[in-house]
């Protein structure tokens, strides 16, 4: 009989030693260990529309993917498009191969080639502005760099260094260097 009670507290000795170990190793509380440089979150194919407080549509997001790093609280996107909806005003949609997002979500950066078009409406036509690493105010629908930019219509083609962009109020600002080109015919 003691042979089986020693054989016994053994046993139990080892289960209670491996439960220690895998506890120690945080598998037995069911969270993976989270990296410290890699994503918390991620979400494939994202697709997010803020509304306002009378339940219109202001801005639409989309990407390819979104990762969150919760060291930095850094939030990253692939293929970011945005759309800025205004009413009675024409839609701006901003697209870029890479963006981020500040850790308040008040700011979004378009990183690397940005294109930005005006879609045509009954009273406006289509404009399309080209550019590099633009800071978006998805609140205020403004938007801004400080790198060269080149705005093609139609009609014209301008060229500049620096942009303020208020797209609420459908007005450019282009800051300096500004040169183009005007079609009258038509």
């Amino acid at each position: 009989m003691n042979t089986r009670l020693a054989l016994l507290v053994v046993l139990l000795i080892c289960v209670i030693a491996s439960g220690w170990l895998q506890f120690g190793n945080g598998t037995l509380t069911g969270r993976p260990a989270i990296s410290r440089s890699g994503p918390d979150i991620f979400v494939d194919d994202m697709d997010l529309k803020l509304v306002s407080e009378e339940g219109k549509l202001q801005y639409h997001v989309t990407a390819d993917r979104l990762d969150h790093y919760p060291h930095d609280d850094r939030t990253e996107l692939t293929r970011p498009v945005l759309r800025v909806f205004s009413e009675n005003r024409p839609t701006w949609q901003a697209q870029s191969d890479r963006g981020k997002i500040s850790s308040g979500y008040d700011t979004v950066w378009l990183l690397g080639a940005v294109e930005i078009l005006r879609l045509a409406t009954p009273a406006t036509r289509p404009l399309a502005i080209f550019t590099r690493d633009l800071m978006v105010k998805p609140d205020s629908q403004t938007a801004e760099t400080v790198n060269m930019t080149r705005i093609q219509s139609e009609r014209f083609e301008i060229e500049s260094i620096g942009l303020h962009a208020d797209f609420m109020n459908n007005r450019l600002e282009l800051k300096s260097r500004v040169r183009g080109r005007f079609d009258d015919a038509g």
